[in-house]
């Protein structure tokens, strides 16, 4: 096969990621703007590859950031319980929202969504076919919903650690207090109670402000993660044209996807797993995911996700930091930090997918781009030559793989 030239590829994706965000701007999950923004990205795979067809799903996406109100309005609740006295109901109802908090951020489950507006989600999924019998598939993915804003990360960011994880360890060291009371009963409030129930009082003050954490807006969703999206289509348009030049893969399908509601909870991989799961058993599959490639120095492979809950694929992180430092690209694989989120990569892998998310910027709670999640996410911000990067690593993979037997 005849090497890509990766600067017309760059090219073209940033051509496709500005003309996207110059027209529907920013694409909140299940929004108009995120739908237009899908069927655009059909109509090009539809032009474009073998297959394309979009994929509508249900989902509530306000549920995912929406437990943070929930926190705050219960410990406000608890702490008039706590002072009254009724150190039961305030034990029980702190306990119930320090659970909301686990599944619903900790391990994205959707325990509140019923709660919350369901709107409609579109992934989109287009396909290249091999020229022999397929006997592996490869997703090469990324996501064309774009991030609410994090209030946090434009006010005062250097604190967004502290205010995270201040307003957290408050909830969870209250939580034990109400506990505490419960079990000991303290017939009247003598000093320690009083001079504690105030500390915790005062400490309203951290929660409180977790209140105003996210924005009903959403950003530009240039690096985060439409670029993704863009680069994942050149990649599959280097394979069509290969093919169309009696180049063809062999044995090994590729698969570009453009997942809906990431920012939401992976809301969109989940349904699309859950739909076609099936299919991929069928045949050894991977999936390179991509999310946030702003910078080249900062690439990583992922190990785990989902705040460290799912296991990734080692061998696959392995292979494409090979790939990478083949190709004279810098990589590391390392698993996700805690409390840090997660990508659609995880829920491919609940499904034995062997899966790694390729990120290039700082990912950890004390540091990360500095866009990331603000309104300056656009697309002079986003490296080319880590678009290059991501593009080369993920031909060279799809390529390595199908020499194997």
């Amino acid at each position: 096969m005849t090497a890509p030239n990766l600067p017309r590829m760059r090219s073209n994706a940033y051509i496709f990621t500005q003309d996207l965000i110059s027209r529907f701007g920013p694409r909140l999950a299940g929004s108009k703007a995120d739908a237009l923004a899908a069927q655009n990205i059909f109509e090009t795979m539809r032009s474009e590859f073998d297959e394309a067809r979009p994929q509508k799903f249900r989902m509530n996406p306000g549920a995912f950031l929406g437990w943070v109100r929930i926190l705050v309005a219960t410990y406000f609740f608890c702490i008039v319980l706590v002072w009254l006295q009724n150190h039961g109901l305030a034990a029980v109802l702190m306990g119930a929202g320090l659970a909301i908090m686990v599944f619903e951020f900790f391990l994205y489950k959707e325990v509140v969504d019923p709660f919350f507006p369901k709107v409609t989600g579109t992934n989109v999924w287009g396909t290249i076919e091999p020229e022999g019998d397929v006997q592996q598939e490869v997703i090469i993915s990324g996501h064309h919903d774009s991030a609410p804003i994090f209030n946090f990360f434009i006010h005062q960011p250097e604190l967004y650690a502290f205010r995270v994880m201040g307003g957290i360890g408050t909830f969870a060291l209250f939580f034990l207090y109400c506990v505490f009371l419960w079990i000991a009963n303290p017939a009247t409030m003598e000093l320690w109670q009083t001079t504690l129930n105030g500390i915790f009082t005062f400490l309203l003050l951290l929660i409180v402000q977790l209140w105003f954490f996210a924005s009903n807006k959403g950003t530009p969703g240039a690096g985060d993660n439409l670029v993704s999206v863009s680069a994942a289509i050149e990649v599959g348009k280097y394979f069509q044209q290969q093919k169309a030049e009696g180049n063809s893969l062999q044995h090994t399908r590729v698969h570009i996807v453009s997942f809906d509601g990431e920012e939401a909870g992976l809301r969109g991989a989940r349904a699309f797993f859950k739909a076609n799961h099936r299919f991929f058993e069928a045949r050894r599959t991977w999936m390179f995911n991509v999310d946030c490639p702003y910078d080249l120095e900062d690439i990583f492979f992922m190990t785990s996700d989902i705040n460290t809950s799912v296991q990734l694929s080692q061998d696959m992180a392995e292979r494409c930091v090979k790939v990478a430092h083949d190709l004279g690209y810098p990589a590391i694989h390392k698993p996700i930090t805690f409390l840090t989120g997660g990508t659609d990569a995880g829920e491919a892998a609940k499904y034995d997918i062997h899966a790694t998310t390729l990120m290039a910027m700082p990912w950890d709670n004390n540091e990360r781009a500095s866009v990331y999640h603000t309104p300056n996410d656009t697309l002079d911000k986003v490296d080319p030559k880590a678009i290059e990067a991501v593009m080369g690593i993920a031909i060279g993979f799809v390529k390595e793989i199908d020499k194997e037997d």
